[in-house]
């Protein structure tokens, strides 16, 4: 029974607690930012944090590889050569306890549209867009501008941009430059690479900071980085660069701190932007067609045009007319590396310090990125050797196919040798029996002639004896004549008979022989 009652107050207890924290944090989560209240570790929000996590890691490999083609809508800028990042829903201004889902909004279709049959001003291409004919290009008597991406990050420089600016200068285009601000490394160091890149004498439009992602950056630290990058562009340009961004990022995260920038605002829709401030570039559409000039992305173009009551001369950049300040002029132009670079004074304007739940997510989130590195090992060194074995079964097979194919072969030239001496075999037994043949009808065709040269010698024989006989006959009939005359008639036939008599003797006798 007190057992019983020790668990009872326990439990009691435990409940009370649980009831005073989750007031208490609740109470915190009210003061935090949006960002932070939404990601409380609570059973409803914890699949939508997974997912978010996914959509930020999948956001910061851009420092690393070249973005690829995202889907474009109107909360957002994507391009062939921009990674956008999706809206965060840590950053939606739902209440911690809201666990409603809303069904996804279907995607926007792609409207084709063509640059004889649209009224834009201007375009901006990437290694997205491939080989370009620059001179066929040219054409296109509408295009005012182009403006080519450069960097983006720390490190990474579009592997067509040197070709492009050169190429599109060549054939008469007023270009520009643009770099893609990532939230995986300071702006310093980004602007670094931008200019290590960009040549400050070959740009005759306004520079461009490309801003779609916040990642895991609130607001405010986004909108410090981009503060940094600004200033130094304007150090070392000696003019304010172009704002790029979606109509309703800007809205959500910008907003009037860069009210007093040039704006470039991306929004696919036939509506113009409308985010309360004046804008001078509106890119409206991410599919002209410009084929075939433009060889990559199927021919599509982002395209562009001014607000009502600006031009070109909005845009401008003389090179002669804004001298970089000295705190970069010297180390840039020197191309010494980015740490040599004197910018003590802008050290202050980066991003603020990470606070500690931010620093344990970095943590954890570094710790994430090692295991999933190790995993990405493992599976490459398990594919590696995957293949290498596919490789050795191979080259085994071959080897197996080889050694068959020569046994194969070897089978073939014993039959064929096997066959030809039988053939010959064979060929020698038809001539040897053609030769007997041919010596029994000789010999055959000779004991022929020798039996009828008997025959006829015989013959000749019987003959030689016939007239013997019949000379004989004759000179027995000639006597009988001549004796005739003295013999008597009964003597002559004595002598007749006689004489008949004989010959049917000699006759038979002959025909014995025979």
């Amino acid at each position: 029974m007190r057992q019983s009652i020790y668990r009872f107050l326990l439990i009691l207890t435990l409940a009370l607690i649980a009831v005073n924290g989750a007031t208490a944090q609740q109470q915190r989560d009210i003061t935090k930012p949006t960002r932070e209240r939404v990601t409380h570790n609570n059973k409803d929000n914890k699949a939508d944090k997974k997912k978010d996590e996914k959509k930020d890691a999948a956001n910061n490999k851009k420092d690393d590889k070249a973005p690829a083609t995202p889907v474009k809508n109107d909360t957002q800028k994507p391009s062939n050569d921009k990674v956008t990042a999706p809206v965060v829903k840590q950053e939606a201004n739902n209440p911690a306890n809201d666990t409603s889902k809303k069904a996804p909004a279907p995607k926007p279709q792609k409207v084709a549209m063509y640059p004889d049959k649209v009224q834009f001003d201007g375009i901006d291409v990437s290694k997205h867009q491939g080989y370009i004919d620059w001179s066929q290009l040219k054409s296109h008597s509408k295009i005012k501008f182009v403006f080519i991406k450069a960097t983006e990050g720390t490190d990474y420089v579009d592997p067509r941009y040197k070709e492009n600016i050169r190429n599109a200068r060549k054939n008469g285009f007023k270009v520009g430059s643009y770099h893609f601000l990532t939230t995986k490394s300071s702006a310093t160091t980004q602007f670094h690479n931008f200019i290590r890149t960009v040549n400050r004498e070959e740009q005759d439009l306004l520079p461009v900071i490309d801003v779609e992602t916040i990642g895991r950056w609130s607001s405010q630290q986004l909108r410090d980085s981009i503060k940094v990058f600004a200033d130094l562009v304007e150090d070392y340009f000696g003019c304010k660069p172009l704002i790029y961004t979606s109509e309703k990022f800007f809205t959500k995260h910008l907003g009037r701190s860069f009210a007093h920038y040039p704006l470039f605002i991306a929004k696919y829709s036939p509506n113009q932007p409308n985010i309360g401030y004046k804008w001078i570039l509106w890119q409206f559409s991410d599919n002209g067609q410009f084929k075939p000039a433009v060889k990559g992305n199927y021919g599509a173009v982002d395209m562009s045009r001014f607000n009502k009551g600006c031009d070109i001369s909005d845009i401008i950049y003389t090179p002669s007319k804004h001298k970089p300040k000295s705190s970069v002029h010297d180390a840039v132009d020197r191309k010494d590396k980015p740490a040599s670079v004197n910018l003590t004074e802008q050290k202050t304007k980066d991003a603020p310090k990470m606070s500690k739940r931010q620093q344990e997510e970095a943590q954890k989130q570094a710790e994430k990125d090692r295991k999933a590195k190790e995993r990405n090992k493992k599976i490459a060194e398990d594919e590696a050797k995957k293949k290498a074995d596919q490789v050795k079964k191979a080259k085994e097979k071959e080897e197996r196919l080889k050694k068959e194919k020569a046994r194969q072969q070897a089978r073939e030239a014993a039959a064929k040798k096997e066959a030809e001496e039988k053939a010959k075999e064979k060929e020698e037994q038809l001539k040897k029996e053609k030769a007997r043949q041919q010596a029994r009808e000789a010999a055959a065709k000779k004991k022929a002639e020798e039996k009828a040269q008997r025959k006829a010698n015989a013959q000749k024989a019987r003959q030689q004896k016939a007239n013997a006989q019949k000379n004989n006959s004759n000179k027995s009939a000639s006597l009988l004549h001549t004796s005739s005359s003295k013999l008597s008639q009964s003597q002559r036939n004595d002598s007749i008979r006689a004489s008949k008599y004989k010959g049917r003797k000699t006759n038979k006798s002959s025909a014995d022989n025979d």
